[in-house]
């Protein structure tokens, strides 16, 4: 959630997340009483977008980017670095056993067919009769009789 109140007081933390991985930030007081917002590594910044700017590598809402840390976000960082759980495994009867809904097949076995050929959505300046296909073998498009699927593409690649 994006900082909503601007007026940041020097030891508020701020915490962000990019490309999976945790920033922090600390608001600090600079020369002149003015507000700087130093990273972890001790980088300073004038601005909250200048400071997101370092880490994303382009410009960016500083307001936007960071969040103040709360207890609730420290919480749930403290819960992630907890080992697992350990937990005992049961023998399961039978009738207690679940299929698996949705498995992806084995190293080696084949996986359900994909179309290797398929109309192409966008038809304008297509002549009326005609329909045009795409072939992701050889990354062409041809013309088919409009109400035919066809089977193979021009060069001889099949459809699935």
């Amino acid at each position: 959630m994006s900082i909503k109140d601007r007026n940041l007081k020097p030891g508020t933390k701020l915490v962000a997340r990019y490309h999976k991985q945790s920033f922090s930030c600390e608001v600090v007081e600079g020369e002149g009483g003015k507000l700087r917002y130093r990273l972890s590594d001790g980088r300073e910044f004038k601005s909250p977008s200048a400071a997101g700017m370092a880490i994303t590598g382009h410009a960016c809402d500083g307001w936007v980017f960071w969040n103040v840390a709360t207890a609730e976000v420290t919480q749930k960082k403290e819960v992630e670095k907890q080992p697992p759980i350990e937990t005992t495994e049961t023998q399961d009867t039978e009738d207690q056993k679940e299929t698996p809904i949705d498995t992806a097949p084995a190293a080696g076995e084949p996986g359900p067919a994909k179309k290797r050929i398929f109309r192409l959505p966008n038809q304008k300046g297509v002549s009326e009769g005609q329909t045009r296909w795409y072939c992701h073998d050889c990354g062409k498009s041809f013309l088919a009789a409009t109400g035919q699927t066809p089977e193979v593409c021009p060069v001889g690649h099949q459809a699935s």
